[in-house]
C-alpha cells in the first residue's frame, strides 16, 4: 500500500505509464465520507506521473514548505504555486490558450495533457483515431493520461502519434474562431442561473461598465423591488442591455467567475467554498480567467482578450490566485450553457 494511505483504500494495479505504476482505488463500505480526500490524493499521484513535466517542481521544495502546501492547496494549486514558470504571464496565457484548444474536454484535462505534452494539438483515444480517422497508432506512440468520467483514467494519444489516411484540415478544428454565440447558450445558462440563485438582470449601465454582481442583503432587496427578485436569490448580475450576444454572454461568465471562486461567500445552494479574504487582484486574476477560459473555448477570442490583456504578450509574474477554482468554474459555466436544468448539477458542500 503506498505511504500515506489508510486501511479504507484498497489498491488494484491497473497498469503503466512512463514506467509509474497506475493504481485504481476502490473503497470499502463506510468510507464514503472520505471519497473526495483519496481523489485529492489519487489526482497528487496521477500528478506526480510525470517527472519531466514544466509544472513538476514539487519535489525541490523544502519539506516544511510542502507540507504546508498539502495542507492549504489543492493537487492542482500545490503544483501551479510551485512553478514559477506558470507565473509568468507569457508562459501562463500559453497555458490558458492550450486548454482553450480542448473544448471537447474538461478545462482539468486539458491542464492534465499540458503537463504532458503541451505541444499536443489533437488528441483522440486509439479506437476513436482507428474509427473515426481511419488511423492507427505509431510504434512508438506515447499515451496521454486524462481523467474520465466513471472510471480512474482514460488514455488519448496525439495526431503526431497516429499513421494512416491523410485527415482535412478542417476535421481537426476544435474551436472555430469567430465572432458569434449560439443564442441558445446564452438563453440555457440565464436560466440555470436562475437554479443556482443568481437573479441576471439586463439594464441601462454607463458605457465603461461591463457588468456588476452583488450579494442580495435586505438593503439591496428594497432597492431593487421592482425586479421582483425570487426569495431565494443571494445573488444579482447586471449587465448592459445595449451590448451585443457575445459581450454580454462575456460579462456573464466574469460575474459568474466572481461567485463561483468565492468572492461574495457561499449561500444554501453554494458547491464553492468561502474565498471572501482574496485581494481584489487576486479576485480580478480569477474570474478574467473564467472569462477568458470559457469565450476562447467558444471560439470569442475577441471577447476573450478584453479581461487579460494586461497580461497578454507580456513578461510579468502574476499574483498568487487559485487555478483551481478557476477551472472548477469554467467546467460549471460551461455547464450551464449546455441544456436547461431542472436542479443545479452540484450540491452544496458540507
Amino acid at each position: 500500500m503506498p505511504a500515506g494511505f489508510g486501511p479504507s483504500c484498497t489498491p488494484n494495479v491497473v497498469g503503466t505509464v512512463a514506467d509509474s505504476t497506475l493504481v485504481e482505488y476502490s473503497f470499502i463500505p463506510g468510507a464514503r465520507k472520505e471519497t473526495q480526500f483519496w481523489r485529492d490524493r489519487i489526482m497528487t499521484q496521477q500528478l506526480s506521473l510525470f517527472p519531466n513535466s514544466p509544472l513538476d517542481k514539487l519535489n525541490r521544495l523544502p519539506d516544511e514548505k510542502f507540507a504546508a502546501l498539502e495542507v492549504a492547496l489543492s493537487p492542482v494549486d500545490e503544483v501551479f504555486t510551485a512553478s514559477t514558470r506558470l507565473r509568468n504571464s507569457r508562459n501562463f496565457i500559453e497555458l490558458l490558450d492550450f486548454i482553450a484548444r480542448f473544448p471537447n474536454y474538461s478545462a482539468f484535462n486539458g491542464l492534465l495533457l499540458y503537463m504532458q505534452d503541451p505541444s499536443a494539438t489533437y488528441v483522440a483515444t486509439a479506437r476513436t483515431w482507428a474509427k473515426k480517422f481511419t488511423r492507427h497508432l505509431g510504434q512508438n506512440a506515447r499515451p496521454l493520461v486524462i481523467l474520465a468520467p466513471m472510471a480512474p483514467i482514460r488514455f488519448v494519444f496525439d495526431i503526431r502519434d497516429t499513421e494512416g489516411s491523410p485527415i482535412p484540415s478542417d476535421w481537426l478544428k476544435s474551436v472555430e474562431i469567430g465572432n458569434q454565440l449560439s443564442a441558445k447558450v446564452y438563453s440555457n445558462t440565464l436560466q440555470n442561473c436562475s437554479l443556482q440563485g443568481v437573479a441576471v438582470c439586463e439594464t441601462t449601465l454607463d458605457p465603461d461598465v461591463k457588468g456588476t454582481t452583488d450579494r442580495l442583503t435586505p438593503a439591496l432587496r428594497k432597492q431593487f423591488k421592482d425586479l421582483n427578485i425570487q426569495k431565494d436569490t443571494s445573488y444579482v448580475i447586471h449587465l448592459n442591455k445595449t451590448h451585443c450576444l457575445e459581450d454580454k454572454y462575456t460579462f456573464l461568465a466574469h460575474e459568474l467567475g466572481h461567485i463561483f471562486c468565492g468572492h461574495l461567500g457561499i449561500d444554501r445552494y453554494a458547491w464553492w467554498p468561502e474565498r471572501e479574504d482574496l485581494n481584489i487582484n487576486g479576485e480580478e486574476i480569477e474570474a478574467g480567467c473564467v472569462a477568458y477560459l470559457v469565450c476562447r473555448r467558444k471560439g470569442l477570442r475577441a471577447c476573450a482578450e478584453k479581461y487579460l490583456a494586461n497580461y497578454v504578450g507580456t513578461n510579468q509574474e502574476i499574483p498568487a490566485f487559485s487555478l483551481n477554482a478557476v477551472l472548477q468554474a469554467v467546467s460549471y459555466v460551461e455547464e450551464m450553457g449546455r441544456h436547461p436544468w431542472k436542479e443545479p448539477r452540484k450540491r452544496r458542500r458540507n
